[in-house]
């Protein structure tokens, strides 16, 4: 799926990507302009639900395989974050996949769209909508801000 329509300029998305990412269950890849196949991912990890099926899926499939994994998540250095991240790191590695993992500090969004940049990322993967609408309203959603920011395609997966 293309990120805009021939109407829209780069810094938006398009009107449908929300509603089609929140109705389908499929997989979504997000496509920017001069697409070419990815060789390295980047995958923001959150330990959610809705990121551990993400993790389960990755590991298990062979559309990433192949690929270097730059494995993120944001929080602040404690064991809540970083046992996840382990862990996380560990089930991409049993599944022959070449991972790095780093734990980030800051807000969501920027930091996940400037590491993406800073790593080299063609392609960054993560969960779509893991939280209910009333949480998203509430504090925001990734998946709608990552796709504003970033220049890199997606992989939304729910």
């Amino acid at each position: 799926m293309g990120k805009q329509g021939t109407t829209h300029a780069h810094d938006l998305i398009g009107s449908n990507i929300e509603n089609v990412t929140r109705t389908l269950a499929n997989p979504i890849m997000m496509v920017q302009p001069g697409f070419q196949a990815p060789s390295r991912f980047l995958f923001a990890y959150d330990a959610s639900p809705t990121a551990k099926k993400v993790l389960e899926l990755i590991a298990s499939s062979p559309l990433l395989k192949g690929l270097e994994c730059e494995l993120m998540m944001v929080g602040e250095p404690s064991d809540e974050y970083e046992r996840p991240l382990a862990q996380a790191k560990q089930v991409l590695k049993s599944a022959g996949i070449r991972v790095e993992a780093m734990l980030l500090q800051g807000a969501v969004v920027p930091v996940v769209f400037q590491h993406a940049t800073e790593v080299g990322s063609d392609l960054i993967v993560m969960g779509a909508y893991g939280h209910s609408m009333i949480k998203q309203f509430i504090v925001g959603s990734s998946t709608t801000g990552i796709p504003k920011t970033t220049k890199t395609s997606l992989l939304l997966l729910r």
